[in-house]
């Protein structure tokens, strides 16, 4: 794998590698898994890194090699992330996703804290902290932003939707194109802030959706500043054809 990964290189103008094995140690998605998963994926990245280390030092540059990792405890238990992370430049936290498809509990998928009164505690936040601890230095650390959303729907018309038990799990919403065009404040969806987690959501009295905006962006693009961070990646380009979140990004992480 290093090697065909140097080649990848070698045929095309690319800065680096990015691994996204979801997930070491866990066989989601009928992807098989073994418990040996946690010491190769450690052996796996110092292989690749040994290969564009040796192909960077005859191009006389530095490719990068980054992963990206699943946000909560699971993911640090099944790997070696003191040991993985010197390997690697950047560790990409996918703060996304972090509530929705396997729940039927209303809450923010990618929001930036913990607030009251949500049983899940994962957070951006709370997730950088586990990495941390976890031995991964905070300049190698990136946080993800959504550009899509998720929705739940049957949801009761309690707290404006927030923190109810509703009909479904949250399914994977509109992206930002079609929620800025037809539903922030618009067809009965109203735009809700939650100061506690810094985080947008819409709720038509039935259907909860949640979301980033420019303003959640700002925030978070405050706290990697705030905390000496690495930056920000998102998931994913083609979801926001107004562009306006990748600017809010690029303007939130100037100065």
């Amino acid at each position: 794998m290093a090697a065909s990964a140097v080649r990848v290189l070698n045929e095309l103008p690319f800065d680096g590698i990015d691994l996204d094995w979801e997930y070491p140690c866990y066989g989601e998605a009928e992807i098989g898994s073994s418990p040996d998963d946690k010491r190769n994926f450690t052996l796996l990245l110092k292989t690749i890194r040994e290969a564009l280390d040796s192909k960077g030092s005859q191009d006389g540059r530095h490719y990068l090699l980054t992963i990206a990792a699943g946000a909560d405890q699971y993911y640090v238990d099944g790997t070696e992330m003191e040991q993985v992370q010197q390997y690697l430049d950047f560790v990409q936290l996918m703060t996304y996703d972090m509530r929705g498809g396997f729940q039927v509990l209303t809450g923010h998928h990618t929001n930036l804290y913990t607030p009251t009164g949500d049983l899940f505690r994962i957070s951006v936040d709370a997730s950088v902290n586990l990495f941390h601890r976890a031995g991964v230095p905070k300049e190698k650390i990136v946080i993800g932003a959504a550009f899509y959303s998720r929705v739940w729907n049957g949801v009761p018309d309690r707290n404006h939707g927030l923190h109810q038990m509703a009909g479904s799990t949250g399914g994977y919403g509109p992206d930002f194109t079609v929620l800025a065009a037809d539903y922030i404040n618009k067809n009965g969806y109203v735009r809700y802030w939650d100061e506690e987690a810094c985080a947008p959501y819409l709720f038509n009295g039935s259907s909860l959706i949640s979301y980033d905006d420019e303003e959640s962006i700002s925030h978070k693009c405050d706290y990697v500043k705030d905390k000496g961070l690495a930056g920000i990646m998102f998931w994913e380009y083609s979801c926001d054809k107004t562009h306006r979140l990748l600017d809010a990004v690029h303007q939130g992480l100037q100065g």
